[in-house]
């Protein structure tokens, strides 16, 4: 049997080498609407290079996405995209490079490259116009989100930068305890954004401290002040309800964190999350990314 380490508080630290690191991830959801069922999913391969600390004590990390594709339900590349899937492409592009501000629990904190991520917009929305006159609308709500007021949220908030920036480095994980972070789930019923709380604790150790997994669990945050409690209710009053019935909302989270403290490196993470009307409609999402040369 695996020997355990005494009580004590455990500090991981985060590397510091500023070299370029690749890495694999999929983001999949999957959505049951009564019996109707659907699902979306996106694997990218991308480079992390860290770049050193700024005056202020930030991390400059590069995010730069060497491959996009979409997947289908057996998760095979889609070969022939449609025009939704077309068009999902083109606006995930304007993401392909982001310059990143990063604490030293390596959370985010900041794009830095704003004015870039616009003008690429700028470029992709005349093409998508000139092929989809249709998308007036679209482009529209997508130029209001990129606006310096609301883009850092939209960063700040997206599912898969919450989950990959870990900010587990330099916080004192004590046994049996847990630390917690203040998080959005983002899109969780529709384009609904529910806040949650999610507590991290490191789950397994080896004796040497040299192979570690952080687990996290998560409810949601029914009082913060922006719980969106009308736009469930609205939400549920368009499902397929009988009068005088009572549902709840139903919400399960579990991510899995594989460390090499030695190294300052999360190896791999998966992150499985739900929320749930019961028989009437569930939304399930998977993130996972992977090192792909680990040390």
């Amino acid at each position: 049997m695996p020997r355990t380490l005494p009580h004590t508080n455990q500090i991981i630290k985060l590397n510091g080498e500023r070299i370029t690191r690749t890495y694999t991830s999929e983001v999949v959801n999957h959505i049951e609407l009564g019996k109707n069922k659907s699902s979306a999913a996106v694997a990218i391969e991308f480079d992390l290079t860290f770049y050193g600390i700024d005056q202020e004590g930030l991390l400059n990390y590069r995010m730069e996405v060497k491959k996009r594709f979409l997947l289908n339900e057996k998760f095979s590349i889609v070969r022939k995209v449609d025009k939704a899937q077309k068009i999902a492409l083109k606006v995930a592009s304007v993401n392909d490079i982001l310059e990143l501000k990063v604490d030293k629990s390596f959370k985010l904190n900041k794009v830095n490259n704003t004015k870039e991520i616009r003008q690429k917009w700028k470029e992709v929305k005349i093409d998508l116009l000139e092929e989809y006159p249709d998308l007036l609308k679209m482009t529209s709500d997508f130029d209001w989100q990129l606006q310096e007021d609301n883009i850092q949220r939209v960063f700040l908030e997206d599912n898969f930068y919450q989950f990959f920036f870990t900010n587990i480095f330099y916080q004192e994980f004590e046994d049996k305890k847990l630390t917690q972070q203040a998080k959005i789930a983002a899109n969780a019923l529709g384009n609904i954004n529910i806040p949650i709380l999610e507590k991290k604790k490191i789950s397994k150790q080896d004796i040497g401290f040299t192979k570690v997994t952080i687990t996290s669990e998560a409810e949601m945050d029914i009082n913060h002040k922006k719980f969106p409690l009308a736009k469930l209710n609205g939400f549920l009053g368009k499902l397929p309800t009988s009068p005088g019935e009572k549902h709840t909302l139903d919400f399960e989270y579990k991510g899995t964190y594989k460390v090499k403290p030695q190294f300052g490196l999360v190896t791999k993470g998966t992150l499985n999350y739900s929320f749930e009307v019961k028989d009437l409609y569930k939304k399930t999402t998977t993130i996972t990314f992977n090192l792909e040369k680990d040390e």
